[in-house]
């Protein structure tokens, strides 16, 4: 009797046995049933390797370049991996031809922890008088495991005559893995700070740090109070004589004698004598006019008779000069100012040399 074949056998070239001698086995080619024996079960662990290897090839992780549209706009991107570990870099390069006049924008893109864009550079090639290619070259990571999609935006082209051309971003995905292994797959948070253990108490420490304190600052008390010390003292004010006989002296020297500045050499010559009177005999009269002043000076019992009536002429030729208009010659003007040096000398306090007093 002719044998029936059926025709997935045939294809796979193999003979058919009868059904006592046959295991089932599900197969992808549509081969059904393998003989148990002989060059049958050769043939049966074969094609499952060719079948397992072409699986593997079809199933690779090697991304592929998305393949390019048509148009005046082409946009196309390719992954250097599509699978990598938290932290680890992949290389996107997108090259998008457009026309020469325009501006070129991308969706955007890194979205939190899961698509992170470390680093972006661009540049332009020529492709012909109207078309240029843009590619940008970005490192991506992620913190985040899982598998994540790029981008679902759209590449958009906005042409110098206002019209914007558009494109859907490639479709690519990136695979990220945990380093981890076990069921805790995904990063633990960050923990707070940890506190350093106290090696001393702390009250101790306040301790140490207040008799530091007062050890430094007896240190620098004892520095101190051991250095010799200079008091100074300033020295007395020179006496009403001496002011008087300098100011004098200086009047003289202003030369007014000689250029006939008559009244203010009395006005000043008069102040002179008031503030030696009032400095040496301690009277004080603010409400007096110089001459006033001096006046009741002259009558009142601090001067002696010689002093009063050597202060008396010196009024005299002040008042002259001062009310009646009197041009008083030089040799007046200098007497006046010798009647004033002579009050001023005659009337110094006469000290006592305790050493002298103490020998007689």
């Amino acid at each position: 009797m002719k044998r029936r074949f059926s025709p997935s056998y045939v294809a796979a070239g193999v003979s058919r046995r009868p059904l006592s001698s046959t295991i089932s086995s599900p197969v992808a080619a549509g081969v059904s049933r393998w003989p148990l024996s002989g060059l049958g079960l050769r043939a049966w662990t074969a094609s499952v390797m060719v079948i397992s290897a072409l699986l593997a090839v079809s199933c690779s992780r090697q991304p592929q370049p998305v393949p390019e549209q048509t148009g005046p706009l082409t946009v196309s991107a390719s992954l250097s991996t599509n699978s990598i570990h938290i932290g680890d870099v992949a290389n996107l390069t997108i090259q998008i031809v457009h026309p020469r006049e325009g501006q070129v924008q991308i969706p955007e893109l890194a979205h939190g922890k899961e698509v992170i864009v470390r680093d972006r550079q661009s540049r332009e090639e020529a492709i012909s008088d109207d078309s240029v290619r843009t590619v940008l070259d970005l490192k991506l990571t992620s913190f985040a495991v899982g598998i994540h999609t790029l981008s679902t935006g759209f590449v958009s082209f906005a042409q110098s005559d206002g019209q914007t051309l558009s494109q859907p971003f490639p479709f690519l995905t990136l695979e990220v893995a945990s380093t981890l292994s076990g069921e805790q797959t995904n990063p633990r948070d960050i923990k707070g700070l940890a506190r350093w253990p106290g090696v001393f108490p702390r009250w101790l420490l306040v301790f140490l740090l207040i008799a530091l304190i007062a050890a430094a600052a007896g240190f620098l008390a004892k520095n101190f109070l051991s250095k010799p010390r200079t008091i100074l003292q300033m020295p007395p004010p020179p006496p009403p004589h001496e002011i008087a006989l300098a100011a004098l002296q200086q009047l003289l020297s202003k030369g007014w004698i000689e250029s006939r500045n008559i009244e203010p050499f009395y006005v000043e010559l008069s102040g002179i004598v008031r503030r030696y009177i009032e400095d040496r005999f301690h009277l004080k009269a603010p409400e007096r006019t110089t001459e006033e002043f001096i006046r009741e000076a002259a009558n009142s019992r601090v001067l002696s008779p010689a002093h009063q009536s050597l202060t008396y002429g010196f009024l005299e030729q002040c008042d002259l000069v001062k009310f009646a208009r009197h041009q008083p010659e030089s040799d007046d003007m200098r007497n006046a100012g010798a009647a004033a040096e002579r009050l001023v000398r005659e009337t110094i306090p006469v000290t006592i040399d305790p050493v002298k007093e103490a020998g007689s």
